[in-house]
């Protein structure tokens, strides 16, 4: 595949710190106003802090650490050693929004599994607070996020949220350390706080687009935001879609667009002038750019880097060999075997998580359990055909995007904060979900 080219960095390690702690520290301010008095709200500020004997576990899991790997993979090294404040701190909305969209982005874990049609309380829940998004969205009011979500705080307190997680063992440790730290503490009330979680998933989203607000990026952003919500909600209310219905969805309801635009808007207008920049925002030409790399990134979420960089032989012959290596028990269906195997098998890492939490996605939703293993394998070799090709075609797109674009822009960063951002997720997504180094960025 086309190379999309690196930009180089300085001072990494140090600028991870500076970011982790600008985030952590804006989040713990900002923590009052965006969530109503709690005992949960104290839990939260409480694990924020280093009364927290294991702080960095809890920012690991509400994706505060990798966020600040994230923000720093895209903004160090962009301009002068005094620009690096500067971008930081105006790259701090839109990362305490995406802490707090791991609250919603979690209330999905499990949906694949539900039969379509069938009746689900998580189900109607997450479409509820999707709709509430979009109208909040749409037409923006100043009634408190608690207000717009009433209605939902019981139907809402039936979930747990460490259930609702990647990492429900380290929600737990989070939870009794701080009851071990704080006496008597109602810990099934700190579990079942997903109605606070979403509250602050409003309220933190506003702050996006007041940020930048008045530029031509903003509709762009507030736009795409609109299509994030409303693509969930397709992907779950509909029967059946399409390989590219399923991927261009895929690609919405990931935040890759609005996030790019955000900081785009950043470099662009807020602490720059680029008359390129807004002519390319008002042809559409950067929202193509955007797009093609939410695609990218969707795929790589969905199939794993190294199942993507692989040839059509070579995924040919490892789905083949795969019953060799993991026989299939008597009654096993083909999600059962991919299931199993991919324990084992590095290459499967993304399918690993997706069938283990019950997450849509991409290239699974169409096998059928009724189907046999070695029927449902041949449909998963297409399907990966189908999606591989799409992702190199794409990928040669975004490099051709990029470069008209730097024939029109007079700030070469926004350029090189989109390549970045794209391998960031390349590299993540190679990684197992649950390491160290795993998911919960974009």
């Amino acid at each position: 595949m086309t190379a999309i080219g690196e930009v180089p960095t300085v001072d990494v390690n140090l600028r991870r710190r500076q970011a982790l702690d600008a985030i952590r520290d804006a989040l713990t301010r900002n923590l009052s106003r965006y969530m109503p008095a709690s005992g949960y709200r104290d839990f939260y500020g409480w694990a924020l802090t280093t009364e927290n004997p294991d702080r960095d576990g809890f920012c690991r899991i509400i994706a505060l650490n990798q966020l600040a790997v994230m923000t720093t993979a895209m903004l160090n090294g962009l301009g002068e050693a005094a620009d690096w404040p500067i971008l930081l701190r105006h790259a701090v909305p839109v990362n305490l929004y995406q802490v707090f969209e791991v609250v919603s982005d979690n209330l999905g874990l499990g949906l694949a599994r539900v039969r379509r049609g069938a009746p689900s309380a998580q189900r109607d829940l997450l479409v509820d607070f999707n709709d509430t998004m979009i109208a909040d969205l749409r037409t923006p009011s100043a009634t408190p996020a608690a207000e717009l979500l009433a209605r939902l705080r019981t139907p809402a307190a039936v979930f747990s949220g460490s259930v609702q997680s990647l990492a429900p063992d380290s929600h737990t440790a989070a939870m009794r350390h701080y009851a071990e730290a704080h006496g008597e503490v109602a810990l099934d009330e700190l579990d079942h706080a997903v109605w606070l979680g979403l509250v602050a998933n409003v309220e933190s989203g506003r702050d996006v687009l007041a940020a930048i607000r008045g530029t031509c990026t903003e509709p762009l952003v507030r736009d795409t935001t609109i299509d994030r919500y409303q693509a969930v909600n397709r992907i779950l209310q509909s029967r059946h879609l399409s390989r590219l219905e399923r991927a261009v969805l895929g690609a919405q309801t990931i935040l890759v667009v609005p996030t790019l635009g955000y900081f785009t808007a950043v470099l662009g207008e807020v602490v720059g002038t680029d008359m390129g920049y807004r002519r390319a925002v008002e042809d559409g030409s950067l929202l193509e750019a955007m797009s093609n790399a939410a695609l990218l990134v969707r795929l790589q979420n969905d199939l794993g880097t190294r199942l993507l960089r692989m040839t059509r032989e070579r995924q040919r012959a490892f789905l083949r060999e795969l019953p060799e290596r993991h026989p299939p028990a008597d009654g096993e269906d083909v999600l059962a075997v991919l299931t199993r195997a991919s324990d084992a098998e590095p290459v499967l890492n993304r399918f690993r998580k997706d069938l283990k939490h019950g997450e849509f996605n991409v290239c699974l939703s169409e096998l059928n359990p009724q189907d046999g293993v070695h029927d449902g394998l041949a449909v998963l070799s297409d399907s990966l055909a189908y999606f591989t090709a799409l992702y190199t075609r794409h990928r040669r797109a975004l490099v051709g995007d990029l470069a008209q674009l730097e024939t029109r822009l007079r700030d070469q960063r926004i350029t090189a904060l989109i390549r970045r951002f794209v391998l960031f997720h390349e590299k993540m997504y190679a990684l197992h979900y649950d390491g160290g180094s795993g998911d919960y960025a974009v």
